[in-house]
């Protein structure tokens, strides 16, 4: 990507979305070296807290409820997940974790770090650490 334009780099926003983008793009690519996007490594990371309504899923992850059900239909599809009756509310599912999944989880932790040294190179390992630091803050403040 070229420098940053002086007139735009006055603005936070714009350069956060910069680097989102190119992190995010880096960051898709090395997911789907390992099959998975970002949005199902996020359903079977929190299915790792326990089995989940499809629901509750859609709104930690913060994605549309419909776009929910394709999500985890491929990871059912894929051995990766499953759906079961929820034990006490007959309208809901739960969706579970499967081993395939677990372990797709742990591939994808490998990748990450792997993503996050490539991505943040320029940081030093105190720069990353308040960074993270900065993104969860806003991440909690988001709701």
């Amino acid at each position: 990507m070229d420098e940053v334009p002086e007139s735009l780099g006055r603005w936070s926003g714009f350069l956060l979305s910069w680097v989102a983008a190119t992190a995010d793009e880096h960051y898709t690519r090395a997911l789907a070296e390992i099959g998975l996007t970002p949005q199902q490594l996020g359903v079977l990371t929190l299915l790792r807290e326990g089995p989940a309504k499809q629901a509750r899923l859609s709104e930690r992850i913060g994605v549309f409820k419909p776009v929910m059900v394709p999500l985890v239909n491929d990871l059912a599809a894929r051995g990766l997940a499953e759906r079961r009756p929820h034990p006490t509310d007959r309208r809901a599912v739960e969706v579970h974790l499967l081993p395939a999944g677990e372990e797709r989880v742990r591939e994808a932790e490998a990748v990450s770090g792997r993503v996050s040294d490539e991505v943040f190179a320029a940081l030093t390992p105190a720069e990353r650490e308040t960074f993270h630091a900065l993104l969860v803050k806003l991440a909690r403040a988001r709701t």
